[in-house]
């Protein structure tokens, strides 16, 4: 069981190192069901597999926070294009129409 999820944990970094949205979403809906289906086992784990699936979750984690700058980035990139600061570009959208 949990070498299931170990694999849809390693699916799931690299689906975020290609930056593939579908593939992301369905590593996601993988790892849940994975998660789920360990939850509801009663089978002990070895410390091994849990430290590399802390890792994993840490090193998808890491993955997240990049994209999510590297996003906010763009968003602030194209915001100055438009002349507008970051903030103001989702803030005030009733005031804009």
């Amino acid at each position: 069981m949990l070498d299931a999820l170990l694999d849809c944990q390693a699916k799931l970094t690299a689906a975020l190192d290609a930056q593939n949205a579908d593939e992301i979403l369905s590593a996601s809906d993988a790892l849940a069901v994975a998660v789920a289906a360990v939850r509801t086992t009663d089978g002990t784990v070895l410390p091994e597999q849990l430290a590399h699936g802390l890792q994993q979750a840490e090193a998808a984690g890491i993955r997240v926070k990049y994209l999510t700058a590297w996003n906010r980035q763009k968003i602030d990139r194209l915001a100055g294009f438009r002349g507008q600061s970051s903030s103001d570009t989702y803030a005030n959208l009733r005031h804009r129409r």
